[in-house]
């Protein structure tokens, strides 16, 4: 089981970076709506917020991919998910027609979080501790 550990560790830390690096992507190249759709939310300088997430989301998630500062990245986007998650999919306020999606979408959040907590718990997997000739923890 452990070859498959140092396989898996790293694929599924860059599947997750993939995520985020894309969605920010995503986010560059419809940047009126998005950052409108923040303003509806209640969200104040929305224009400038949306810069900021941006360069977390692109950059989060290239560190993930690479793994290079993977546990710091993972601990940024960790936090990062609390309040877009209670902010955009509070589940609990929406209408019947919107319930489901808001609940599916908290839900899968929730697990993504789960998943940044458990790369800051393991970092980078075994190239990093071929690197530091340690633990492979970074």
């Amino acid at each position: 089981m452990k070859n498959n550990t140092d396989i898996l560790l790293p694929l599924g830390r860059a599947a997750l970076g993939v995520l985020f690096f894309v969605s920010g992507l995503l986010k560059i190249g419809g940047f009126a709506g998005v950052a409108g759709y923040m303003a509806s939310q209640g969200l104040p300088l929305a224009n400038i917020l949306l810069v900021g997430v941006i360069a977390l989301e692109v950059g989060g998630g290239l560190l993930l991919i690479t793994g290079w500062q993977a546990r710091w990245a993972a601990l940024a986007l960790a936090l990062f998910l609390i309040p877009t998650t209670v902010i955009f999919h509070a589940f609990w306020s929406a209408d019947a027609a919107h319930f489901q999606d808001q609940l599916t979408n908290f839900l899968k959040n929730l697990s993504i979080f789960g998943g940044m907590l458990l790369l800051v718990e393991r970092g980078f997997g075994k190239a990093s501790r071929l690197a530091k000739g340690g633990s492979g923890r970074n």
